[in-house]
């Protein structure tokens, strides 16, 4: 974000003015929570009379005030001074007009919603899907969707709800040809789970040209698994689809 701020004031010196022989801009600056407040420093001299040679010395603090947007790293925050002008409007009054601009870094908005999900196709070599681009939302989200399901078929076991993790796994949700399954791990069926399992939900995102039963074969799971969690007659590519996996306690 970079936003150039204009700024205007009107200084009254105690005397009139003859002419202004030096005159500098400097600031400095505090940034609070939702705004930055500072002072714009105008220093210099002036004549108070065209016919002599001595001059006053001169300095106004100018306070100021900008409003932050909410997204905006604080750490980030940098002022800069764009342009300064001044004019004389009174025989003691100088008008100064000073451009200056506020920089920073946006954050990133948390993924709240399945749909947000990236296309993994978009993505480069050092982009990574990551749990900590997620917040809460998501996984009520994804909780909300498997109750849902679970008013429709008795099969899906109510152990794996009540004891389902508050962030979902993405390791394996990438469409990399080069990941692998540990073969190790326990087999997921459509059969109601005992108490010392519990249950993890991979969401995966559907590459080009891949078939379900590619994703069936990533997951080590089975075909009526997936579908109690998924409407899969016309999977594309970009669809996301929910994996449950069982694992033991």
């Amino acid at each position: 974000m970079r936003e150039i701020i204009p700024f205007s004031k009107e200084i009254v010196f105690k005397t009139n003015i003859a002419s202004i022989t030096s005159i500098s801009l400097e600031h400095e600056e505090k940034v609070f929570d939702g705004e930055v407040r500072g002072d714009f420093i105008i220093l210099g001299d002036y004549k108070i009379h065209n016919d002599t040679t001595e001059t006053e010395l001169f300095k106004f603090h100018l306070p100021f005030t900008t409003i932050l947007p909410e997204n905006i790293k604080k750490e980030t925050i940098k002022v800069d001074i764009e342009d300064f002008t001044y004019e004389q409007t009174e025989p003691d009054v100088l008008k100064v007009n000073i451009d200056f601009s506020v920089s920073g870094e946006e954050n990133e908005e948390p993924i709240t919603r399945l749909e947000d999900l990236p296309n993994p196709n978009d993505l480069t070599e050092d982009e990574k899907l990551d749990v900590n681009d997620y917040d809460e939302n998501i996984t009520r989200e994804i909780e909300k969707f498997l109750e849902a399901k679970n008013e429709d078929s008795e099969t899906l076991p109510e152990e794996a709800l009540e004891t389902v993790k508050t962030e979902p796994t993405l390791d394996d949700s990438l469409p990399d040809s080069s990941l692998t399954r540990n073969t190790d791990e326990t087999k997921v069926d459509n059969q109601a789970s005992t108490t010392n399992e519990y249950v993890t939900y991979h969401i995966h995102i559907v590459k080009e040209s891949q078939t379900i039963e590619q994703i069936v074969n990533l997951y080590n799971t089975n075909l009526e698994t997936i579908k109690l969690y998924n409407e899969i007659d016309k999977i594309k590519t970009g669809d996301k689809l929910i994996i449950p996996e069982y694992l033991d306690d």
